[in-house]
């Protein structure tokens, strides 16, 4: 019973239900890694990663390694990281025995994959414990018997199951026995792999798969990954999950391959979800005094999420002043530093280029990968592209909020769906991303009859459209000095 004027405070099985993620500063990426499970995992540092996915492992998951350093040094907040593996990964695992050899758990390794670093995969140890009261207890041990984890006392096979949920390192499973399992020393995990000599194009579209609409916008990319099939996939991701797709092109100084590139990844229909950077950026080597060299999707990421939370405007273009590097030391190309005519070229073509330039590095470029010259032309200037990525993702939000919603007769709720909108679109005004001398001149939405007739509301359905416009970047700037004679009037 509840008392009034009084308290009430309940405990729930299940949490309560958040809005809808909206933070177009979010990176999700695909790439090897060492270990970790297959679904992707909120990564907010390298440290996490690395407790996660496992350390840094040459020609393995140094690139991405790399590429989430990179990210983070440069004011990167959150990425979703999707591990890549071949057709046919193993978890490693070890049977836990009962005390008649009957196998009463199975204890496996929290993803497939041999895992190289001492708490991961085939490396990770598990012992039975006696209880400390009674019953029994798990724990996890690296491969040097360092302990990493020690359940409470357990009563019942089904306790050990419900601890590995939270479990950094292992998950537990039923055997067939329905004893509890015999006190027995630290056994080595084994049987793990993750098939990387297999990975083929398609292993690259699972992982991309499993990253859901439900995460919200942002970028997505898969760190190194230069082919023209690569590309394809992560245009049609984006536009099917409404994110943008940042492009790493090849590693050269070639013109000739770069636009090629370019031009080949405007293909399947996509275009105005993605866009192409070029050269590759250095970082701070492991080794002092050395230097690694990232694909630039990271550095891209990372601008996006820093001008996104700074702002609050996606429709900001991530190059020039709002495109300096913090950790990028240098870039892997200096060919077309000094060379406005390639540039251009380039950008025709739909290569944004990074430059070294006094000051430091820059991102130098912002268009999509939208032919100018094509039907889709309004769509080049990429700023654009993401922003309508955060209106689709806050109307997605307002639209969640009025499913069900009552639509009254005299327009009430038709009213109260226009103003969620308008408010919204409001935003977007005031930080200067739409373009109008008023709010009015910039975007206008229709609720009308027109929009929502008797058929429509009949059917059980509310309808808006928004008409915007959308704020312009300057990709040139001109400046003319007049000289006046001194008899003259300025």
């Amino acid at each position: 019973m509840s008392y009034r004027p009084g308290t009430s405070v309940v405990v729930q099985s299940l949490p309560t239900p958040r809005s809808a993620p909206t933070d177009t500063g979010t990176w999700f990426v695909v790439g090897q890694t060492d270990a970790g499970p297959l679904t992707p995992q909120p990564v907010r540092s390298l440290a996490d990663f690395t407790r996660i996915f496992g350390s840094r492992v040459a020609a393995l998951s140094a690139t991405l390694y790399d590429s989430l350093d990179t990210y983070f040094n440069e004011g990167g907040n959150l990425a979703y990281v999707t591990r890549v593996v071949g057709p046919t990964p193993v978890v490693a695992s070890h049977n836990l025995l009962d005390g008649s050899a009957g196998t009463s758990l199975v204890a496996k390794a929290k993803g497939p994959g041999a895992g190289s670093d001492t708490t991961h995969g085939n490396s990770l140890k598990v012992a039975v414990l006696a209880g400390t009261v009674s019953g029994f207890r798990i724990q996890v041990q690296a491969s040097d018997a360092t302990v990493l984890e020690t359940s409470g006392d357990l009563t019942v096979q089904q306790d050990a199951v419900n601890w590995s949920v939270y479990s950094n390192y292992i998950d537990i499973t039923l055997g067939a026995s329905a004893l509890v399992p015999a006190v027995a020393a630290a056994a080595s995990l084994t049987g793990g792999t993750d098939d990387k000599a297999n990975i083929v194009d398609a292993s690259y579209l699972i992982s991309l798969n499993n990253i859901g609409f439900n995460l919200g916008p942002g970028q997505v990319s898969v760190p190194g990954r230069t082919s023209d099939t690569g590309h394809t996939q992560l245009t049609a991701h984006a536009q099917a999950n409404n994110r943008v797709a940042l492009l790493d092109l090849p590693d050269t100084a070639t013109t000739a391959t770069l636009t090629a590139s370019g031009v080949a990844a405007r293909g399947g229909g996509n275009s105005q979800y993605g866009a192409a950077f070029t050269p590759w950026v250095q970082v701070p080597g492991i080794v002092s005094g050395t230097v690694r060299t990232v694909p630039p999707s990271a550095f891209i990421a990372a601008l996006c999420a820093r001008n996104d939370a700074s702002d609050n405007n996606p429709n900001e273009a991530c190059a020039g002043d709002n495109g300096v590097a913090n950790y990028v030391t240098g870039i892997s190309q200096t060919i077309f530093d000094n060379d406005p005519a390639t540039r251009q070229t380039l950008s025709l073509s739909s290569v944004n280029v990074i430059r070294n330039i006094p000051g430091g590095v820059k991102n130098y470029g912002w268009r999509s990968l939208v032919d100018p010259a094509g039907s889709l032309s309004t769509w080049v200037n990429f700023g654009n592209c993401r922003l309508a990525m955060s209106i689709l993702a806050d109307a997605d939000v307002i639209a969640e909020d009025n499913v069900f919603s009552q639509i009254d007769g005299a327009g009430v709720e038709i009213g109260h769906f226009n103003g969620q909108l308008t408010a919204m679109m409001m935003d977007y005004y005031q930080v200067g991303a739409l373009y109008g001398v008023s709010p009015a001149d910039a975007f206008y939405v229709d609720t009308s009859d027109a929009v929502n007739t008797p058929t429509t509301i009949s059917n059980n359905e509310l309808h808006a459209i928004i008409n915007v416009k959308m704020s312009p970047f300057a990709e040139f700037v001109q400046i003319a000095v007049v000289k006046v004679p001194i008899t003259g009037t300025v």
